[in-house]
């Protein structure tokens, strides 16, 4: 079953930002509340290059998650031809808790997308699927058309 989010259109006044973050809650499954999460990062130069942005954005996880240990990352491309990179990495924000994160980037019309979805360790290898799917779906709209 396809469902789509709320969309709509407001228009700001000078000075006002969006800096809208989308939260797509998921199941429960091994003490983890799984969702997507999706950041739009307007504030790109022309021309970014994809895997310099990754690079930069994991510079920042790397020093505020501990633990941090990168497990995986590899150029995507998702079903609909749209080109990204993928990264998965493991954290412990407790001593007895290891979670990971796995992130899906894409640059599109000078604007990343970021898609970050946490995982128990059995989760990454079950629900990870269905997020794969959900994230496979993505579909830019212009809304000035």
């Amino acid at each position: 079953m396809q469902k789509t989010n709320n969309i709509f259109k407001i228009s700001l006044l000078d000075g006002w930002k969006d800096k809208t973050i989308f939260t797509f809650e998921g199941p429960i499954d091994s003490g983890v509340q799984h969702n997507i999460v999706l950041v739009i990062d307007d504030t790109l130069e022309s021309k970014t290059d994809l895997q310099e942005y990754v690079k930069s954005q994991m510079m920042v996880s790397k020093e505020a998650l501990p633990g941090f240990e990168m497990i995986s990352e590899k150029e995507k491309v998702l079903g609909s031809g749209i080109k990204g990179y993928e990264v998965v990495y493991k954290y412990m924000p407790k001593d007895d808790q290891a979670l990971f994160q796995k992130q899906f980037y894409t640059i599109i019309s000078d604007k990343a997308y970021i898609f970050t979805s946490t995982f128990s360790k059995e989760t990454l290898q079950t629900i990870s699927l269905d997020v794969d799917t959900i994230i496979g779906s993505l579909t830019p709209l212009n809304l000035e058309e």
